[in-house]
């Protein structure tokens, strides 16, 4: 059994995972077009640090959504 938050966060929004995959990957695609203009660096650095960091959570929600979905086959089979 999954505690309640993690539950919640698994089971009830899967989604947010994507969301937030989709963050970090448009993060990402907005630093690099900052780094083409020397005026956007420090920008484009933090847009690439948010970026990788959003990209990092997104992948390991859907990691742990995946891992429940697969549990919860094994005990229904």
């Amino acid at each position: 059994m999954l505690p309640r938050f993690e539950r919640y966060l698994l089971q009830d929004f899967p989604f947010i995972h994507l969301i937030i995959g989709g963050f970090g990957n448009t993060a990402f695609l907005v630093g690099s077009v900052c780094f083409l203009f020397p005026s956007l660096e420090r920008i484009a650095l933090w847009l690439f640090v948010l970026g990788s960091l959003g990209m990092f959570i997104g992948s390991l929600g859907e990691v742990f959504v995946r891992h429940a979905r697969k549990s919860r086959q094994r005990t229904q089979s």
